[in-house]
């Protein structure tokens, strides 16, 4: 082996520049060790337990001399071996070199920490990222929670709110059809009981009839107490019709319930009702709407009024072409000539209804008990409806006279039925 001082010099040319002594060493010894347990055949057993004790000397020394590992050497006395081996210069280049390689990792690794910071500050804004849309994202859910239960406020207000208003509703129209019924209780308690009357008086002698009907009607009006409107029609004959104030709204009394009978006619033959049907107290249908028009009966008034609805009998109104009858929750209002004008149609068989219908609400009529207007002033058979109530008293009818038929109605305010029984008198006088 070269003394160290003639080796030659190691640089950027030569080969790679050694690790210092002690690792070489070391790293030598642990290879070597590696290549013993693991090629048996190169390393015998026998010369390294006889010379285990050189064996460490010697690959320490060949370490440091450059020899490479697992080179075999001629053994040598122990006087050679335990010379000691010359002293070799220091080697300031290659230490300097070596210096230089032990700073090269460092240098080579030194980007690794930069990358793993950049690394760990994505990390941190992508984490911080995260957060703040999970932060952005509650809070969009608790903006969006909130809408909704403003919104279901809202709807729940305007609910109640509609709820209220029907509720109102209801009880108004209660309120207007207790009031309507009460009404009707007092008309039917404060009529008189139907009793002989002996003839009225005749009118004023200035009265006379000179050819012109509505004249003559306008005369007898005025010539008898209350506000009085009248209005005629000739059914064959000459076909007369005339009269006074005919067109007025007035209220009707109970005879808004020749209307109501149309309209359950009406129904029972479109198969909408039945007569067997039990109306009101047990009665049936048919029993109802007979005692509705022969004695006025209010209850079975009142179920039909309920069942047609008051928008039915407006319905009603305008088939009947009576363009002056109303139907509202507290009174009903018609005309004498929308009465005479339905009584007219109702004998001519002109109301649309069947022969059955028509006969049977004819002897409805027929069958009234209030006879003190005008079938107490006529002196043929009367087919009457009458109303009352508060002052207000009407009589509408169909007069089949041994000269001629004829339909009379006659309402008024503040009158009283011998009025009502002597304009009928004088009307067929005019007329026979």
């Amino acid at each position: 082996m070269l003394p160290r001082e003639n080796l030659p010099l190691r640089g950027q040319e030569a080969r790679p520049a050694r690790r210092r002594p002690a690792s070489r060493a070391l790293g030598l010894a642990t290879a070597a060790l590696l290549l013993t347990s693991c090629s048996p055949a190169v390393f015998q057993p026998a010369p390294v337990q006889a010379h285990g004790m050189e064996a460490a000397p010697a690959l320490a020394r060949s370490a440091e001399g450059g020899e490479p590992p697992g080179s075999v050497t001629e053994p040598k006395d122990d006087d050679a071996a335990r010379s000691p081996a010359p002293e070799a210069e220091p080697d300031t280049a290659a230490e300097d070199q070596d210096d230089d390689e032990d700073e090269d990792p460092a240098a080579a690794q030194a980007p690794l920490p930069a990358l793993a910071a950049e690394v760990k500050a994505a990390r941190d804004a992508q984490r911080e990222a995260v957060a703040e849309g999970a932060a952005a994202l509650a809070e969009a859910r608790e903006a969006h929670l909130q809408e909704l239960a403003a919104e279901q406020e809202r709807l729940a207000q305007e609910e109640a709110e509609a709820e209220a208003e029907l509720e109102r509703q209801r009880q108004e129209q209660e309120a207007a059809d207790e009031a309507a019924e009460e009404e009707a209780e007092a008309e039917q308690d404060s009529s008189p009981e139907p009793t002989p009357q002996q003839p009225t008086p005749d009118a004023p002698a200035d009265s006379t009839f000179t050819g012109d009907l509505d004249a003559y009607l306008a005369d007898l009006a005025s010539s008898h107490s209350g506000d009085i409107s009248i209005s005629l029609t000739e059914i064959g004959g000459q076909g007369r019709s005339a009269s006074t104030g005919g067109g007025e709204s007035r209220v009707s009394a109970s005879t808004y319930k020749l209307f109501v009978a149309y309209g359950i006619l009406d129904r029972v033959e479109s198969g909408e009702m039945d007569w067997d049907d039990t109306v009101d107290g047990g009665r049936d249908r048919a029993t109802c709407l007979t005692e509705m028009i022969s004695v006025s009966d209010n209850p079975c008034a009142d179920v039909f009024r309920d069942e047609l609805g008051w928008r039915g009998l407006r319905d009603i109104a305008a088939e009947t072409g009576g363009p002056a009858t109303d139907f509202i929750p507290a009174y009903a209002r018609t005309s004498a000539n929308d009465l005479t004008a339905f009584l007219t149609r109702l004998e001519t068989g002109q109301l649309g209804l069947s022969e059955d219908s028509r006969t049977r609400l004819l002897g409805a009529l027929g069958s009234n008990i209030f006879r003190q207007g005008i079938p107490s002033g006529s002196a043929g058979t009367v087919l009457n409806k009458v109303g009352f109530i508060e002052g207000y008293l009407n009589d509408a009818a169909i007069v089949r006279h041994p000269q001629g038929t004829y339909v009379l109605s006659i309402m008024s305010e503040g009158s009283d039925w011998e009025a009502i029984a002597s304009i009928t008198r004088k009307v067929e006088a005019a007329l026979y």
